[in-house]
């Protein structure tokens, strides 16, 4: 029940490659015709302008055909139910909009994914009035397989982040109702968002997951981010006093040495594991962790001013990033420095243009994948 065509988003994804791999000079122009000939069904990808428009065309059109379905409808059946019928009607228009234009996260189709999951959720909210509910989390967890089954059809990610972070609070609402679960609620939420980061990675490695590629790459950096503030000292001692109605200034928290530990660790492995894997996500992420590790110890163990703390870090930062231009002209241990155009790997490039030509591209079950884990992609795998 996949709403867009996987065929295009392999070809897109085909021609991508073969016009970079034309810029560096590693295909012939009649190789690049034939590519072309051969991928000609793409996706309508539009810059990043014309998506925004698109988008608040898509949003202003679902809201003036709900306002146009209820004044011919009206509310006799009920509002819930007029609401429901409405999104259930502009489902079915959306996909053949897919169909006819080619629309893949092109903006308008974006805006009626979320329209269509608002449209929703006036229903949700009376089956929760229905069976007289009372805990938010018991509403959420009602919300969740429309969630669920959005992002298996559509695959777009923010709705994959909304999905995260919905099953997240269904897990601390559970664990906060009692003294122990708020004690244990930083150690729950590491272990489910280190448990979702895996199994996406291992997913991501597979063939069967190029469809929902940027959904799994956009939940899999939620996640590490969660699990990263789930064992930050200054947000567990923040949250704790939050959830205790603890005053200011916040007491010490328990196990306060396994929180900072955790607050240098994990950026450290996320750094360690974005250097053996060539995952810039990872290396982005570690390196963003480091800058709030040591702005959580400064704020509560200060040892410089806040203007020379600002002084040191840029200059530590230029001299970083000099020492790694530099030293990165010739390839070390994996990584170069190079423009982005350059970064992809050309071990068995002349197999792959060959099989490009030959059409075996087109069967579903070939390895071309979005990402693939090379290190100009996502990061899906440990292959350079």
């Amino acid at each position: 029940m996949k709403a867009y065509n996987e065929t295009w988003l392999r070809n897109q994804y085909a021609l991508s490659m073969a016009q970079r791999w034309k810029q560096e000079g590693l295909i012939s122009e009649s190789q690049w015709n034939d590519l072309k000939q051969l991928h000609a069904e793409v996706p309508h990808n539009p810059n990043i302008f014309i998506k925004i428009g698109l988008f608040l065309f898509g949003g202003i059109a679902f809201c003036f055909g709900a306002g146009m379905v209820f004044v011919v409808l009206g509310e006799g059946v009920g509002f819930a139910a007029t609401s429901l019928v409405y999104a259930v009607g502009v489902f079915f228009l959306l996909r053949l909009l897919i169909k006819q234009n080619r629309f893949h996260f092109s903006g308008i189709d974006n805006a009626l994914i979320y329209g269509i999951i608002g449209a929703i959720l006036p229903a949700v909210f009376e089956i929760y009035s229905g069976l007289k509910l009372t805990s938010a989390w018991s509403g959420v967890a009602l919300i969740m397989p429309v969630l669920i089954a959005m992002v298996y059809i559509f695959g777009e990610p923010l709705v994959a982040v909304g999905m995260l972070g919905s099953g997240l609070f269904i897990i601390a609402s559970w664990l906060v109702q009692s003294a122990l679960g708020k004690a244990l609620l930083p150690f729950a939420l590491m272990l489910v968002t280190g448990s979702i980061a895996f199994v996406v990675r291992t997913f991501l490695q597979k063939p069967s997951s190029f469809y929902w590629q940027t959904a799994l790459e956009w939940l899999r950096i939620a996640s590490l981010v969660v699990f990263y503030l789930a064992g930050n000292y200054g947000f567990v001692r923040e949250a704790n006093a939050q959830l205790n109605g603890l005053s200011s200034p916040d007491p010490e928290i328990p196990f306060a040495a396994i929180f900072w530990l955790l607050t240098f660790g994990v950026p450290a492995l996320y750094l360690y594991g974005g250097i053996k894997q060539r995952d810039r996500s990872l290396l982005f992420l570690g390196s963003v962790a480091v800058v709030c590790s040591v702005v959580t110890l400064h704020q509560y163990h200060p040892f410089l001013s806040v203007e020379w703390m600002m002084i040191g870090g840029g200059l530590l930062l230029v001299g970083i990033t000099y020492r790694l231009i530099k030293g990165l002209k010739q390839p070390k241990a994996g990584f170069v420095s190079v423009a982005d155009a350059e970064q992809e790997e050309r071990v068995g490039l002349e197999a792959v243009v060959l099989a490009q030509l030959t059409q075996q591209t087109q069967n579903a079950d070939h390895g071309v994948r979005l990402g693939g884990g090379d290190f100009g992609g996502g990061g899906a795998g440990d292959k350079y």
